[in-house]
C-alpha cells in the first residue's frame, strides 16, 4: 500500500523538474546575452564570456536531465532505499 502523500510528492517533483528545464531553456535563449557579444572580457572559466556562459548552461541542463532520468521524471525517489 502506498503512503497517502506519495501522489502529492510525485506531482511536486514533476513540477520542479518542469520548472528547472524551463529555466534552463530560458537561460540558454536569453536575448540579453546579445548585449555582451563581441566582448572578450570578462572571462568565465578561462573562456570568453559567451562561451563560458553557454558551457555553464549546458552543464546545468545535463544535470537536470540526469536527475529527471534517474527519478523517472519525478515518479521515483532519487536515493534508493
Amino acid at each position: 500500500m502506498k503512503k497517502a502523500g506519495t501522489k502529492k510528492k510525485i506531482k511536486i517533483r514533476r513540477w520542479i523538474i518542469g520548472i528547472l528545464l524551463g529555466a534552463g531553456f530560458l537561460a540558454m535563449e536569453f536575448p540579453g546575452i546579445l548585449l555582451v557579444r563581441e566582448r572578450i572580457y570578462p572571462f568565465v572559466l578561462g573562456l570568453p564570456f559567451l562561451y563560458g556562459y553557454i558551457l555553464c548552461c549546458w552543464v546545468y541542463m545535463c544535470s537536470v536531465l540526469f536527475y529527471a532520468c534517474r527519478t523517472s521524471w519525478g515518479k521515483q525517489s532519487f536515493f534508493k532505499k
